[in-house]
């Protein structure tokens, strides 16, 4: 058994799938955790490794472990806290935006256009099933037609996303709208500025919001389908995501859980992480349902709809069920922020794909804006606040999630999210179970 920071620590890796890569970690999750009160599930977003992801838990639990130290934290620091880390096979998204880590990705600006997103195929090619592949090289045979050829867009296009599994199930995630639309026609709007009006006239980088508007390259026909590019590694990141939280992490919960009954569970997850501990709470909401004690999602990568009982189209948002059955017993915490760049230029570009012209597209008035750049709307069973300073205590509600502002430098980018504001926000809604 691995220990962080003086925490009991197992690693739960599972594939694309929701399978356990190895069965004998569950068993010695099983086996600890009798000896434990809580058990935190933790799990990552974009990622290219586990060392990464040990990483962004090494940080997290780290300043957790800070937060326990102060005396309104004595008897949760009493508790014998058990982690279960969460690995599951993901990506990065790249477009030159702050990844998980804090650190810039940047498509390769050394390359030619071409060539620059032939690399994009060849990395996304590597990560879709082997039955789906030759669409990718298809897809790469194309490029140099791309220029002139409106059938090649159309069929370039056609080819991405028919690698995304079928079946998204919320039209505020974009997939049906992309679906919709000729190759041709997604390809001219997403050579157009990503971000504000006011910034794309300007040319700058990036609007107040994070959203980056593109140039040069970016506007291009070879930046387009960068873009394309970048959107279907999204969407299966995001389908992979839900899999696995749905399916695996949800399995593994319902068996620690078994014959356990006053063991504390809390659900906690960064990025697309935070897509799959929603996902796995709504596959908890199933009989024999299991009540999480605690879920806390830092700037969740999914609609800002998710769990609304509309979410502006007719339709509950996909993870409604989690609110409207009382899923988790204890506080929900989301973390948002406007400097959340990589939530705000996924969605951006889905808004860019969509038309909108809104004033800053991505914000809380987009139709296909993200929790983890806007926190939830149009759901009633909210509150918002700002980041605590460490010390200033919270008021939680049963069955409200509260939004948590990280804007205006406390939470700075998509990965600043083990700082100790965020920590004792996790901390205090902790201790309130």
């Amino acid at each position: 058994m691995q220990n962080i920071q003086g925490f009991d620590f197992l690693p739960l890796q599972f594939d694309g799938d929701g399978n356990l890569i190895d069965a004998s970690q569950l068993t010695a999750l099983q086996q600890a955790a009798p000896a434990a009160t809580d058990v935190i599930w933790i799990a990552h977003g974009f990622r290219n490794d586990e060392t990464d992801a040990t990483g962004l838990y090494t940080r997290f639990l780290t300043t957790f472990r800070a937060q326990l130290a102060r005396s309104e934290f004595a008897g949760l620091a009493a508790r014998n806290f058990l982690v279960a880390g969460v690995y599951w096979p993901s990506k990065s998204y790249q477009e030159s935006v702050p990844s998980d880590a804090g650190s810039v990705q940047s498509v390769d600006d050394t390359q030619p256009p071409m060539e620059s997103v032939r690399s994009q195929l060849l990395s996304l090619k590597a990560d879709v099933p082997a039955a789906r592949q030759p669409a990718v090289d298809e897809a790469m045979g194309l490029l140099p037609s791309l220029e002139t050829s409106t059938d090649a867009q159309n069929r370039f296009v056609s080819l991405l996303l028919s690698v995304v599994p079928a079946g998204e199930p919320d039209p505020t995630e974009g997939l049906p709208l992309l679906l919709s639309q000729t190759g041709a026609d997604l390809l001219h709007k997403l050579q157009l500025p990503v971000g504000s009006p006011a910034v794309a006239a300007a040319g700058t980088g990036f609007d107040e919001g994070g959203v980056e508007s593109f140039g040069s390259f970016f506007d291009s026909i070879f930046g387009a389908a960068g873009k394309i590019a970048n959107m279907t590694t999204w969407y299966l990141m995001k389908s992979r995501s839900g899999v696995v939280g749905e399916t695996g992490v949800a399995r593994a919960v319902r068996a620690l859980s078994a014959g356990l009954p006053s063991l504390k569970i809390h659900l906690l997850g960064h990025s697309l992480g935070g897509r799959l501990m929603a996902a796995c709470s709504r596959a908890l909401s199933q009989a024999p349902a299991v009540h999480p004690d605690s879920l806390t999602l830092l700037e969740g990568a999914f609609s800002h709809f998710g769990f609304s009982a509309n979410n502006g189209q007719g339709t509950p948002g996909f993870f409604r069920d989690v609110i409207a059955k009382n899923v988790i017993q204890g506080p929900i915490l989301e973390t948002f922020s406007a400097q959340d760049s990589v939530v705000g230029l996924a969605y951006a570009i889905t808004s860019r794909a969509a038309g909108d012209n809104v004033k800053a597209i991505g914000d809380a008035t987009d139709p296909y804006g993200g929790i983890g750049r806007n926190g939830t709307q149009m759901t009633a069973e909210s509150a918002f606040d700002v980041l605590h300073e460490p010390g200033t205590p919270y008021k939680f509600q049963p069955g409200i999630v509260t939004n948590l502002d990280g804007s205006g430098g406390l939470i700075q980018n998509h990965g600043d999210v083990t700082n100790e504001h965020v920590t004792y926000a996790f901390a205090s809604a902790l201790a309130a179970t």
